[in-house]
């Protein structure tokens, strides 16, 4: 336990959430109408979808997080002003010190990266800052894309739960099989040994055999009719 917490404690550098992380985050929210898209550096942005900032806090139909290649050579920023150009209007480059960490520590990126990647972000004439603390940096295009800004689109609320035939069905039978079981236990456990007793219990186990069949059904055709 002891280790584990030595080691664990390596994480705090960038699973710390900063206080301009959180005001940065606060200002994403306050400009999230009706939807926005916040782009953040990753090393990996097919299988790293977890960003270093205090995110998801509130409006997850409003805010697409979407992870966004770091350049290894900070001096390359195209990528960067295209994917912004590529997202639409509405949408923000966030730079902050957390996810910064993150890839120095994980990825290799080395220290003076974060500062590189900044200055020549700033020297490029299609973006402007509209955010700018000790922890964050924020990017914007200054000529928003063409095109609508997108609707939220939240999906349906909570889990859906659907009934057909086969279900009502195999619901009873499941009714009827647990109590027949119950049933058939408490005669083997309590009844004296009989030939009423026997066929009792034989009787019982012969007849939950279709039961169990028909809520094996349902459960198959269940998960083949499943959305």
């Amino acid at each position: 336990m002891g280790g584990f917490l030595v080691a664990r404690w390596g994480n705090e550098p960038f699973e710390r959430t900063r206080p301009g992380e959180v005001a940065a985050m606060d200002w994403v929210y306050a400009h999230d109408r009706p939807t926005v898209r916040l782009l953040w550096l990753t090393q990996d942005p097919v299988d790293d979808v977890t960003p270093a900032l205090p995110w998801g806090a509130r409006d997850m139909e409003r805010v697409n997080y979407v992870p966004t290649q770091a350049p290894a050579d900070p001096a390359l920023v195209s990528g960067l002003v295209k994917a912004l150009k590529d997202a639409g209007p509405n949408s923000y480059l966030m730079i902050n010190r957390s996810q910064v960490t993150y890839l120095e520590l994980d990825a290799g990126y080395p220290v003076t990266w974060e500062p590189r990647l900044v200055g020549n972000l700033d020297g490029r004439p299609e973006l402007t800052k509209v955010l700018v603390d000790a922890d964050v940096t924020v990017y914007a295009l200054r000529s928003a894309p063409a095109g609508p800004v997108p609707r939220p689109d939240p999906g349906p609320i909570g889990p859906q739960v659907t009934w057909t035939p086969w279900s009502v069905v195999g619901a009873l039978a499941a009714v009827i099989l647990v109590l027949l079981l119950s049933a058939r236990e408490l005669v083997r456990v309590a009844a004296r040994p009989s030939v009423r007793r026997l066929r009792l219990l034989q009787g019982s186990f012969w007849f939950s055999l279709p039961l169990l069949a028909v809520v094996l059904a349902s459960l198959v055709q269940r998960f083949l009719t499943m959305k």
